[in-house]
């Protein structure tokens, strides 16, 4: 298949071309540029016209939690019809595999609280690729290994180090994924059960990482103890002596605008010193996760069934609800930090709650809101995800201005329902559109280069991420002045416009903004 694009200015990942060019694909791969009209129209290739249009890298998103997507017999088209050709699944400590049958349990009940209901017939990570690879990719799918997931494969979700014993199982399942090509390790240390491990323990995972690998972390903290928590994770990554990342860098409490200049000019002092650090942001104002993260993290010793059973003490709930009300407290304190106002039902298992907030819930269920917290986990079965507004919009531009961020939609998974946070569907479309276009927080070239170069070097993506001959044809074709984001958090599904044709390896899979329907993508093994 031979794919002729004409009249294409270029973002090519790194500059913007002057002049229009013409880029002709065979199969997989981008074998010519030239300038316009100098290619030719040859027999039989299919012929795409830019017409003055921009065409880039295929997005990266570096932030994705699409770690079933491929299962699921629906097309998950939420990233494509963004122009994202590549994520990079298995954050903050989540990956769909490994699984031990021993503590199976633990697994399904701490996934089944973000990812809709999936049969795993999986145990290791190569296995797990195996059945990814029968559904079909909609986007190229790069994962990294999550150390949530390798704890309670080895040894559940309690509240203690792990044994002698426990600790070479982890760092066998580590070792196990880097064969299968993970761009690294993964932490997420506000959910159990990595809330409960050390930096020693981290230190060790992630000391079994290539140099060139990446150490990728939801930090312990990212509003009253962001520094500690920025110190912790660049102090892991240096000992490990491999890469380190931040995952959706924030300080999520209004009420200390500007820290997080501060904290940003700590992390690049730290890079001055030799410690290899980038970030990725989501460009809104408001978090999404499990509402279970409400909870203190004592609550979640012992896995989901301890966690119900605590919930149904009210005695035990009113603990909780002091050490939330607490200033002092020094877990991720979401229900303090942002007020209860600004938590937002966003989905159920039933669907009952959505859009409403705690506040609003608690006056309707005349209980105090930690309480309503307890009662719609219980009625949930622990199937209850959140929205926070709780970052300043200046924050978001310092973060987006830094030279090493990237994009990533930090998305649930789709199939959920409800009213889910809208960076899943419009986060690469609203760069464009609100912080290019209209706010010039940051100029379209370096936007681009956020999105498809950066990301490609720095998660080991070769031969991607750039518009070069030699290169894999993973292309978005666009018009910068009419791309326009229109997802909300009232509509939070709707698709941008303005992303007009995407190609995946090649194959034409986005014409004229409509998903056509053609699973083009691939598991991709990074190279470090």
């Amino acid at each position: 298949m031979r794919t002729l694009i004409t009249h294409a200015f270029l973002a090519d990942g790194e500059n913007l071309s002057t002049e229009p060019k013409d880029v002709l694909i065979e199969g997989q791969t981008i074998a010519h540029i030239a300038r316009a009209g100098t290619l030719g129209a040859r027999l039989g290739e299919h012929h795409i016209n830019a017409d003055g249009r921009l065409l880039a890298p295929g997005f990266i998103d570096t932030h994705a939690h699409a770690d079933h997507s491929p299962l699921r017999a629906e097309d998950d088209t939420s990233k494509i019809l963004q122009g994202v050709t590549t994520e990079i699944n298995g954050n903050c400590g989540f990956s769909m595999a490994p699984i031990n049958e021993l503590h199976s349990d633990d697994f399904n009940s701490l996934v089944e609280r973000i990812f809709p209901p999936q049969e795993c017939t999986w145990s290791d990570f190569s296995s797990y690729v195996a059945a990814l690879e029968e559904g079909e990719f909609v986007t190229n799918f790069a994962s990294l290994i999550g150390h949530n997931t390798i704890r309670v494969a080895a040894m559940g979700a309690e509240d203690r180090d792990p044994s002698t014993a426990e600790m070479a199982t982890m760092e066998r399942l580590v070792d196990e994924a880097l064969e299968m090509g993970v761009a690294g390790l993964s932490t997420g240390l506000i959910y159990p059960p990595g809330v409960f491990s050390s930096s020693e323990e981290i230190t060790r995972l992630a000391k079994r990482l290539p140099p060139n690998a990446v150490y990728a972390s939801h930090m312990r903290n990212e509003s009253r103890y962001l520094s500690e928590s920025v110190r912790e994770t660049l102090a892991i990554a240096e000992s490990a002596g491999t890469k380190c990342h931040i995952s959706h860098l924030k300080m999520a409490d209004r009420r200390q605008p500007g820290k997080l200049a501060e904290v940003l000019a700590e992390i690049d002092s730290n890079r001055v010193q030799g410690v290899r650090v980038t970030q990725d942001i989501y460009p809104y104002t408001a978090a999404s996760t499990m509402l279970a993260a409400l909870l203190p993290p004592w609550m979640h010793d012992g896995g989901s069934r301890v966690l119900l059973d605590r919930l149904n003490s009210p005695e035990l709930v009113q603990a909780a609800s002091r050490q939330i009300g607490d200033p002092q407290s020094t877990f991720e304190n979401y229900g303090l930090q942002a007020g209860w106002d600004n938590v937002v039902i966003a989905s159920t298992g039933s669907h009952r709650f959505e859009g409403q907030s705690i506040e609003s819930l608690s006056h309707s269920l005349r209980l105090d809101p930690v309480s309503t917290v307890a009662s719609i986990l219980r009625e949930e079965n622990l199937k209850a995800t959140m929205i926070v507004h709780a970052m300043n919009e200046s924050d978001v531009e310092t973060a987006l201005r830094h030279p090493l961020t990237m994009i990533g939609t930090d998305g649930l998974p789709v199939g959920t329902g409800g009213r889910p946070h809208p960076r899943g569907y419009g986060s690469f479309p609203r760069v464009l559109d609100h912080y290019v276009r209209q706010q010039s927080v940051i100029s379209l070239a370096d936007a681009v280069r956020k999105m498809t170069a950066l990301p490609a070097d720095v998660f080991g993506l070769v031969n991607r991420g750039r518009v070069r001959v030699g290169h894999v044809a993973d292309l978005v074709l666009f018009d910068p002045e009419t791309v326009v984001d229109n997802a909300t958090f009232t509509q939070p599904t709707l698709a941008p416009l303005g992303i007009d044709e995407v190609l995946v390896s090649g194959e034409h899979v986005v014409e004229n903004g409509q998903w056509m329907g053609r699973r083009a993508g691939k598991y991709i093994a990074a190279q470090y």
